[in-house]
């Protein structure tokens, strides 16, 4: 620590940062899938040569933030650093170890310098494809999930495993997407390599490892702090989720003593047998220490250190920790609750910091064949209304706990034979509140005229029976509904069976209306100047504003 004052430990942790940001725009850039060049669902870090994370890319996906450490340290058990050469490349997509589907694929690249490795480049992205099912509501295990890579070589000293190049260009739909994206990733690690190496050089650095203990042991000091002005205690909650029809639970109790926590989900439902809505432990820890970042210590750049106070716990089988081969492409559909259901039992200690519930995003996919024989494969990430905060109104259409963008519509229009007849909000759907929640939104999407086959969309979406919860007094939000031709096909009491709508011709309409964010304290507080603003603005009518 003595080598590094407080000034030059920010300007070098700022820098590796800088790095993490050329990495992502590298793939942002590189990629040609709309779930990683337009969905922004990937995310890139610099670790250090244990592992440890020491920065990333402020755009990462979070929970690819808190998983990419776990990956690291499994490469380093299978490999040990005195066996890698330069030019190797490594891959997996093991759901236990790294983002807990199938679909996120860690590519990490040793950093060499001076002969040694010295950290590492790292880059989960969500494939287009991993083969298997399309529709993800009925998959029974990871078997009919796709292809699973356990731990292997992407390049062995700069040459292309083929075995792997190969299973993906037999597996997956789309390969040559897939695989473009897949080499964006290698090019954003090759990117990180080269600048850590300059990095090194510039300051005089023989390796990462003082820098990394100084940037991780501030980091916990402030995370510590926080937990520190917490008053001891447990503090309990918890949340639903639509289940496949079966409602199931996310039970938290977060155990406050000095200036660390124990997260324990004792109590969660067990995990079921199909529809992939189980979540890995690798995940659901990502999901909790980023919920709890936000809370302690937002200002802080998230890397390994702020998360040594903290301590995570669930019981093996349940839907928090479920065990192979369980399901687990929609892990989304459960582990998105644990920030609200986090939130929640910690209102009462930090009531300023908490937010209400948020509507969620809902993904569609499309996939088929167009008139001229090429394949099209393109996902539509819409966000749903955000909750209130104690400071504010919900903001936009956002993807929390996600760090995903929405997809333009010209952007998904170009990629899959799709028309969309609109996209805009739903009049009074804003949870009320004296800060209201984010309205939710309505997309009509018809099949494009003239398109020679029935198109068929995915989608699993969420709160079909649970709207956001308000806070402190504040109003829910709306639930999701899923129409084809005006009629519904999701209700609080019939959800969707399927995981897909087929638009068979011109006239075909599909409908979602996506969820809206609950509001916070008492809606009869609301400024008399920010309702007039809401009538304005058409978020509400004239009924909701008398």
């Amino acid at each position: 620590m003595a080598r590094f004052d407080p000034v030059s430990l920010e300007i070098m942790w700022s820098r590796l940062i800088n790095i993490t940001e050329e990495m992502w725009t590298t793939t942002l850039r590189t990629a040609v899938s709309t779930i990683i060049a337009s969905a922004n669902d990937f995310g890139c870090e610099v670790l250090d040569a244990e592992g440890r994370s020491i920065a990333h890319a402020y755009r990462s996906m979070p929970v690819f933030n808190m998983t990419m450490p776990n990956v690291t340290k499994e490469i380093l058990k299978k490999y040990p650093a005195t066996t890698m050469r330069p030019g190797d490349v490594f891959l997996t997509n093991d759901p236990w170890m790294c983002a807990g589907h199938l679909p996120d694929i860690a590519v990490v690249t040793p950093v060499f310098f001076q002969g040694k490795v010295v950290g590492f480049a790292g880059n989960i992205a969500n494939t287009s494809d991993i083969g298997g099912s399309l529709d993800a509501k009925n998959v029974r295990d990871s078997y009919e999930e796709g292809i699973f890579f356990p731990m292997c070589k992407l390049y062995d000293q700069g040459e292309p495993n083929e075995l792997v190049f190969d299973m993906f260009r037999w597996n997956v739909r789309a390969p040559d997407m897939v695989l473009t994206d897949l080499e964006a990733q290698v090019a954003a690690n090759a990117s990180g390599c080269e600048r850590v190496v300059a990095f090194l050089e510039e300051y005089g650095l023989l390796n990462l490892d003082e820098l990394s203990a100084a940037i991780r042991e501030r980091s916990g000091e402030a995370m510590r702090a926080a937990i520190a002005e917490m008053a001891d205690g447990e503090y309990t909650n918890e949340v639903f989720t639509d289940g496949m029809g079966t409602p199931l639970k996310i039970a938290v109790k977060l155990r406050v003593e000095g200036d660390g926590i124990l997260v324990d989900y004792t109590g969660s439902s067990p995990q079921i047998d199909h529809g992939g809505i189980n979540c890995t432990m690798i995940y659901s820890l990502g999901h909790t220490l980023y919920t709890l970042a936000c809370l302690l210590t937002p200002e802080i750049p998230v890397n390994e250190g702020c998360f040594e106070p903290i301590r995570v716990t669930a019981p093996e089988g349940s839907i928090i920790n479920c065990t192979f081969p369980a399901s687990v492409g929609s892990r989304v559909n459960t582990g998105w609750y644990i920030h609200g259901a986090i939130f929640q039992a910690l209102s009462a200690v930090l009531p300023d910091r908490v937010q209400a519930g948020n509507g969620l995003m809902s993904i569609l996919q499309t996939y088929g064949v167009e008139a001229d024989g090429s394949v099209f494969n393109a996902h539509f990430f819409c966000g749903g209304g955000r909750g209130a905060t104690s400071g504010g109104d919900g903001a936009g259409q956002n993807m929390f706990p996600s760090s995903a963008s929405n997809v333009p519509i010209e952007v998904f229009e170009l990629n899959s034979p799709v028309l969309i007849n609109a996209k805009e909000f739903i009049q009074d759907s804003a949870g009320p509140g004296k800060f209201r929640g984010s309205p939710g939104e309505r997309i009509s999407i018809s099949r494009l005229p003239g398109h020679p086959h029935a198109l068929q969309i995915y989608l699993h979406p969420h709160r079909l029976s649970f709207a956001a919860d308000g806070a402190f007094g504040g109003k829910p939000g709306t639930k999701t509904v899923v129409a084809l031709n005006g009629e519904t096909l999701s209700d609080a009491n019939s959800p969707m069976e399927l995981g897909y709508v087929t638009l068979n011709d011109d006239t075909d309409v599909l409908t979602v209306e996506f969820p809206s964010g609950a509001g916070m304290f008492d809606p009869s507080a609301r400024d008399a100047g920010q309702v007039a603003e809401d009538l304005r603005n058409g978020i509400i009518s004239s009924n909701e504003a008398d």
